[in-house]
This record gives structure tokens, C-alpha cells and sequence, in this order.
């Protein structure tokens, strides 16, 4: 914390009187009296928090005043003559760009123009504090977009907030830092990045969901009288402040700081900086996650789409041949669903669609890929599976959809299905041949019989 303000007088030989009666006391400025040689004094400096700097008007000839902003930085330079001024002159006045006073002064007088010394000097940091504030988002805004702009791809868009967030951390010195985000739309909040201690507590989770839900920032402040006095290693304070973006809410960032304190001012204006185009860059996140799932999801089913799975395909059949590992595909048909159609029109076929894609979903796992190939038939990619284990897996599907009541438009409906099985390498060794090779299959499980299950030749 600074001292309060003082003002330096320079002298030649003799202590000059620079107030009539002396210094008044309760006077909000200190004085100190440097004499004129020692000012001049190579590499002399008296320290910080100058408000002004008299020195003798005639000293000017000497090349004091370069002296005196450098052993001075930020003090205003007032020259001072001692001798009383011409009745029609006033007793302060402006010589070049540079006040002169006649001394000895009236205290009020001379307080008036430190006043306003002091003012011009407020409005002047207060200046260099938007300017810095400025400069701040900026230098944030530039980071956030031209990270983003540099990855190509969804997933170099999230690790490139990484570092950024680390910055932001790194600007303010907290000691930790955690993100929180919506698990999906609506949905309860998670924590998908942290620095620093795991946000691992229940109690922070819930004390960012609340910040989230009422857009107020919150500081937790261990600090404050009669809260309990944590150990050395417990962080003093916490600030949570929600991130918006065009009234969206968008998440919660969390700020720990260490042990010594909380969060200054300033600390907390550059936290508020960092807030819009965190927020701004998360939410365009969220948009292009958006754009890319739609571009790989069927609107009906949400399942992948052909042109995904084509890809995804190509791909596990690339690794499978290079790492000598397995991969299995199921074709999967819906048994005589034009009936469907026909009997309660597009709109119930839909639906009955859109249930039996979230059937298959529940009978496969999280690493196997579901999507749908057309109309009503349906590829389902089992990564680092044999020919054994698809078949288990096919069966498991053929009798949940013989069970399951479809209840389309409050219709009971019921339905079967005809697979086909191909591995590769056993049955192909192209993505084209997995693919036709168990198309054929699960043609010849209904023309046999349908409700069945067939192995690709």
C-alpha cells in the first residue's frame, strides 16, 4: 500500500520558505527537503509517491528539470522564486510549461495548486488504467481468436483453450483455476478443465452451479472476522464469476488464491476483462461442436450418418490391417417396416425409427458406433471385436427388438430385424468389401427366414 503523497523541495544553500508561517500542520502532503547538489547527484534517487517537486526557478539554467523527472518520475516540476510578485501579476503563474510560484506563499493558495496537481495527477492514472485495461482485452480477445483460428479441427479448438486459460491464471496469480461447463444443454454443471488442485469438493461444484443459475459472481473470502482461520495451505479466498456470452450463460470460472490474501482490485477488473472473450470463445466452441455434429448426424435417428460412418469405417479397416487387429460390422434391417408406413403413415415409422436407433445404442458399447446407413437399415462398427463376440452382440440385439414394445404415437408396435455379420480380415480387407460382404448377409437372413441372423460368405 502507498504512502500518502508527498512533495520534494530542492534548495540551493539555504532552506527556502515556501509557506508564510512555515508548514502548517494536518498538511495532506509530506515535505522533504533535498538540497540542489544532491539531486544532481549521478544515479540518486528518493524513492516513489511525489506529488510535485519545487525547485528554484533559476536553477533552470542549470538543466534541472531533466534531473528532476528522472530522480522524480511522475511529480510535477513547480519552480519557485523568492520574491514577492508585482501587485498586478498573480503570486502562480505559468512560465513556459512549467508553474512558477513566489514564495514565500499562503498555505491555501499553494494547496489550491496541489489540489489540483493531485486531481490532474488522478485523472491521469485513472487514463492509464482504462488504456492498460484496454490493451488487456485486446491482448485477451487476439489470444482467444487466433488461437482458435489456428486449429483446423474441433479437438485443437478445445486444447488451445489450455494455454489460454493457463494465461489467464498465470495474469491474475491465482494459485489454482478450474472451468466449469454444462455436461450437455440444460444439463448440471462439470468440471472439464482445471490447474492446480483437483476441484474435487461437492461443496465448489455446488457453489459454482448457484453462480451459474443467479449470474452473480461470488468471492469466498476465508478471511473475513469470525470465519474459520484455515491452515497455511488452505487457499484464502475463492471468486467465481459466470461467463456469458450475448445474455447466454455459458459456465463458471474459478479463481483460488494462495495464502496470502484474496483478490485485489485490480486483479479482479483483469479477471472481468478476461471473462467476455473466455466466454465468447467457449460459446463459439459450443457452436462449432454444434455445426460438426450436424454435419455427421442423421436429423431422424441423431445416430451417425453414412458419410460418417463411410469414413469411420475406412479408417478402423486401415488400423485393423497395419496392427493385425480385428473389426467387426453388423447390417442391420428392419423386418417388412414398409407395412409400418402403410398401415399408420410416415409419421409413426419415424418415430418407430428414432426408438429402435436408441434399442441398438443400449445394447452395444460406448466405443462401438451406431449409425444409419438409409431408410431403415442400420451399421453398427464393433472396434477390436471377433467374429465370436459380433455375433454375441448381434443376438443380443435381434431379441431386445423382438421384446420391445415400440410406442410410436401411443401405438404398440412391434418389430424384428435381420443382420448380417462380416470381420475383418476373415471376410474383406477393404471398407467397401466389409460393408458389401455384410449387406449380402443380412440380405440372406430375410429371404431365409428374417428375425434371424446371418454370417457373411
Amino acid at each position: 500500500m502507498l504512502d500518502r503523497p508527498k512533495i520534494g523541495i530542492v534548495y540551493r544553500g539555504r532552506v527556502p520558505e515556501l509557506f508564510e508561517g512555515g508548514i502548517p500542520e494536518g498538511m495532506p502532503w509530506r515535505a522533504e527537503f533535498f538540497e540542489e547538489k544532491e539531486v544532481l547527484a549521478t544515479g540518486w534517487k528518493p524513492g516513489d509517491n511525489y506529488l510535485a517537486v519545487f525547485f528554484p526557478a533559476e536553477a533552470e539554467l542549470h538543466g534541472i528539470r531533466g534531473r528532476l523527472a528522472e530522480a522524480f518520475p511522475g511529480a510535477e516540476a513547480v519552480g519557485f522564486r523568492s520574491v514577492a510578485p508585482p501587485a498586478a501579476e498573480p503570486a502562480v503563474k505559468t512560465r513556459g510549461d512549467t508553474a512558477e510560484l513566489c514564495v514565500p506563499a499562503p498555505f491555501p493558495l499553494v494547496r489550491l495548486l496541489l489540489d489540483r496537481l493531485e486531481a490532474a495527477e488522478a485523472r491521469r492514472r485513472e487514463a492509464a488504467a482504462a488504456s492498460r485495461r484496454e490493451r488487456d482485452a485486446w491482448d485477451f480477445m487476439d489470444s482467444f481468436v487466433g488461437a482458435l483460428d489456428a486449429c483446423a479441427d474441433l479437438a485443437g479448438r478445445k486444447a488451445a483453450l489450455d494455454p489460454l486459460l493457463s494465461r489467464i491464471r498465470d495474469r491474475i496469480g491465482a494459485e489454482a483455476a478450474a472451468l466449469y461447463l454444462p455436461s450437455a444443454p440444460g444439463g448440471a454443471l462439470e468440471c472439464v478443465w482445471y490447474e492446480g488442485d483437483p476441484p474435487d469438493s461437492e461443496e465448489r461444484l455446488a457453489a459454482a452451479q448457484l453462480v451459474f443459475e443467479d449470474r452473480t459472481p461470488q468471492e469466498e473470502d476465508r478471511r473475513q472476522p469470525g470465519a474459520e482461520i484455515p491452515q497455511a495451505d488452505v487457499p484464502r479466498s475463492m471468486l467465481r464469476l459466470p461467463l456469458t456470452c450475448r445474455g447466454r450463460k455459458v459456465g463458471v470460472l474459478e479463481l483460488v488464491a494462495g495464502a496470502g490474501g484474496g483478490f485485489a482490485p485490480e486483479k479482479r477488473e483483469l479477471i472481468e476483462l478476461a471473462a467476455d472473450p473466455l466466454a465468447a470463445a467457449i460459446r463459439t466452441l459450443n457452436r462449432f461442436e454444434c455445426f460438426e455434429r450436424l454435419t455427421i448426424t442423421d436429423d431422424l435417428t441423431l445416430l451417425y450418418n453414412y458419410r460418417y460412418l463411410k469414413k469411420y469405417i475406412e479408417a478402423e479397416v486401415k488400423r485393423c490391417l497395419r496392427y493385425k487387429k480385428k473389426v467387426s460390422l453388423l447390417f442391420i434391417d428392419i423386418d417388412e417396416f414398409k407395412s409400418i408406413n402403410d398401415t399408420f403413415g410416415h409419421l409413426v415409422g419415424s418415430r418407430a425409427l428414432a426408438e429402435m436407433g436408441q434399442v441398438f445404442k443400449k445394447c452395444v458399447r460406448e466405443t462401438d458406433v451406431v449409425g444409419r446407413y438409409g431408410g431403415d437399415e442400420f451399421v453398427i462398427v464393433l472396434p477390436e471385436t471377433s467374429l465370436r463376440g459380433a455375433l454375441t452382440v448381434a443376438e443380443r440385439i435381434r431379441k431386445r427388438v423382438e421384446r420391445f414394445e415400440f410406442a410410436a404415437r401411443n401405438l404398440s408396435i412391434r418389430l424384428t430385424v435381420s443382420l448380417g455379420v462380416a470381420n475383418c480380415p476373415r471376410h474383406a480387407l477393404t471398407a467397401e468389401g466389409l460393408i458389401r460382404k455384410a449387406d449380402a448377409a443380412m440380405y440372406r437372413a430375410k429371404e431365409l427366414s428374417r428375425n434371424s441372423i446371418k454370417v457373411a460368405v
